[in-house]
C-alpha cells in the first residue's frame, strides 16, 4: 500500500515540525520573559505556508531546518547557563543537521563564529563550564554519527565495501561518498531548465533566493520582520544577532551556488528570521496601539495559512495578483512539486472522468495514483492530443517556452488540439478538454 507507506514515512517530518513549534516558544519565552511574545513567534512558525509545506513531506529540507535551529538554539542556551544535558543535545542536533542534508555542513563554522564573539564580546560568564560543555558536544556528536551511520551501514561493511577502512572510520567513507554522489548530482543538475522572473538559466541568478523569499513569505510577516530589522540595528542582544547572522550566511552560500530551484533550499532561514524579529520587537517600547498591529499582522498571517490550505507548496504572497500569474515568476518546488496527482484523482472520479491523458511533473505515478485509464505523455506532441481530458503539470507548461526543450510551447500546441482550459487542481496541474 504505497499511500500507506508515504503516511507512515511522513511522521517523523510532522512531529519534527511540531517540535520546531515547541523549541520555538521555549526559546522565545527564554529569551524575553514573555509568554505572549512566544506565543507570538510560535505563531509566526506553525503558520508559515513553506515551513508547514514542507513541515509534512518525506523530504529532508525540514530535518535541516529543524536541527540548525535547535542547535543554536542550545548553543546560546549552553554559553549563558551551561549544564551536561544541554551539551549532550547540542552535539547531537548539530551533527544531525548535515546528516540529514549536505548543506547542513555550513552549520560547522557558523557555531564557531558565534562561540568566537560569544567570548570576544564577553557573553559567558563561565568560561570553563562552557568549554567543559562544548567538549561534551563534541563527544556526544562523534559517538552519534559513529553509533547511527554504523548501524545503518552494516550490510555495506558485510559485503567488504571498506576492506582497507578500520571500522570506526566507516561513518566518514560513507558520508564522504555520500558528498560525491550529491556532487555529481549538483553538477548534472545544471542542465535543468531553471527559471526566475521570465528567464530561463543553467546557471541560477544570485539574487534568487531573497526575490523567491519575498514572493513566498507573507506580507504581514515581511512587514514584521522589515520593522524588527528597524529597530533591531541599536539592540545589543547577542542572540538576536547570532540568529541574523545564521540568515546572513546561509543566503550568501545559496547566492553563490548554481541551483535555483526552489524556496526549500533557504528553508532553514525561516526559524531564525522569525525568532530575530520577535526579539527585537520585544526589547522594543511599543503603545498599546502597535501592540495592536502586532497582533493583527500574525493573525493576517495565520489567515493567509489557512485560505492557502491545502496547497501551501504553491503559495505566493499578493506581489504577484493573481495566483493564475504563479508560473511566470517561479517554478519547480516553489509551484508544482507533483504534490496534487491525489487531487487530480479526486476530480476524475467526481466527474465521472475515465481516461484522461497527463504529462505529469513529479515523483508520483499517473498510472498508479489515478482511478482513469492514463495515458502518460513526456513532452508536447508527436501529433494532437487526443479527445478527452489532459491534465498537465504547471511546470512542463512554463518550461516548454523555453524552445530548445520541445521545440514548440504548450500554448500553440494546446491551441492547435483545440484544447479549451477547465480548471486547476490545487494550484499545480491545468486540466484542458479536447473537442
Amino acid at each position: 500500500d504505497a499511500h500507506r507507506i508515504l503516511f507512515l514515512a511522513r511522521l517523523p517530518t510532522i512531529a519534527l515540525f511540531a517540535g520546531l513549534c515547541v523549541v520555538m516558544y521555549w526559546f522565545v519565552l527564554w529569551q524575553t520573559g514573555s509568554t505572549m511574545w512566544a506565543l507570538i513567534a510560535a505563531a509566526l512558525t506553525g503558520f508559515c505556508p513553506n515551513l508547514m509545506a514542507h513541515g509534512r513531506l518525506a523530504t529532508v529540507d525540514f530535518a535541516l531546518t529543524f536541527f540548525s535551529f535547535t542547535a543554536t538554539v542550545l548553543l546560546l542556551r549552553l554559553i549563558e547557563r551551561p549544564s551536561v544535558p544541554t551539551a549532550i543535545l547540542l552535539g547531537i542536533t548539530a551533527v544531525a543537521a548535515p546528516m540529514s542534508k549536505v548543506s547542513g555542513l555550513i552549520l560547522g563554522p557558523y557555531l564557531a563564529i558565534v562561540i568566537a564573539g560569544a567570548f570576544a564580546l564577553r557573553r559567558v560568564e563561565k568560561p570553563a563550564q562552557v568549554w567543559r560543555g562544548l567538549a561534551i558536544a563534541a563527544i556526544a556528536g562523534l559517538l552519534f554519527f559513529e553509533g547511527f551511520t554504523l548501524a545503518e551501514t552494516r550490510a555495506a561493511y558485510a559485503r567488504d565495501q571498506y576492506p582497507s577502512t578500520p571500522r570506526l572510520l566507516i561513518p566518514f567513507a560513507e558520508y564522504a561518498a555520500n558528498i560525491r554522489t550529491i556532487h555529481q548530482w549538483y553538477e548534472r543538475a545544471y542542465t535543468l531548465p531553471q527559471f526566475f522572473l521570465g528567464e530561463f538559466s543553467s546557471t541560477g541568478w544570485p539574487q534568487y533566493y531573497p526575490v523567491a523569499f519575498l514572493l513566498k513569505t507573507t506580507f504581514p510577516a515581511i512587514i514584521l520582520i522589515v520593522a524588527a530589522l528597524v529597530v533591531g540595528v541599536r539592540l545589543r542582544s547577542f542572540a538576536f544577532w547570532s540568529l541574523l547572522l545564521f540568515v546572513c550566511v546561509f543566503f550568501i552560500a545559496a547566492a553563490t551556488g548554481h541551483l535555483a530551484l526552489g524556496i526549500r533550499y533557504v528553508l532553514p532561514v525561516y526559524p531564525f528570521i522569525y525568532a530575530a524579529t520577535v526579539i527585537a520587537l520585544s526589547a522594543t517600547t511599543l503603545r498599546r496601539g502597535a501592540m495592536a498591529v502586532i497582533v493583527a499582522l500574525v493573525v493576517w498571517h495565520a489567515v493567509e495559512n489557512l485560505v492557502a490550505y491545502p496547497s501551501y507548496i504553491s503559495y505566493f504572497n499578493e506581489s504577484i495578483g493573481s495566483h493564475k500569474n504563479a508560473d511566470k515568476f517561479l517554478i519547480d518546488s516553489n509551484l508544482d512539486w507533483g504534490q496534487d496527482l491525489r487531487r487530480l484523482d479526486l476530480w476524475c472520479r467526481r466527474n465521472g472522468i475515465s481516461q484522461i491523458t497527463v504529462h505529469y511533473f513529479g515523483g508520483g505515478d499517473a498510472e498508479y495514483e489515478l482511478s482513469a485509464k492514463a495515458t502518460v505523455r513526456r513532452r508536447p506532441g508527436p501529433g494532437l492530443l487526443p479527445k478527452g481530458y489532459f491534465a498537465l503539470s504547471r511546470h512542463f507548461y512554463r518550461v516548454s517556452f523555453l524552445r530548445n526543450v520541445w521545440g514548440i510551447d504548450y500554448d500553440s500546441y494546446l491551441a492547435a488540439s483545440h484544447a479549451r482550459y477547465v480548471t486547476t487542481i490545487g494550484g499545480s496541474i491545468y486540466v484542458f478538454r479536447v473537442d
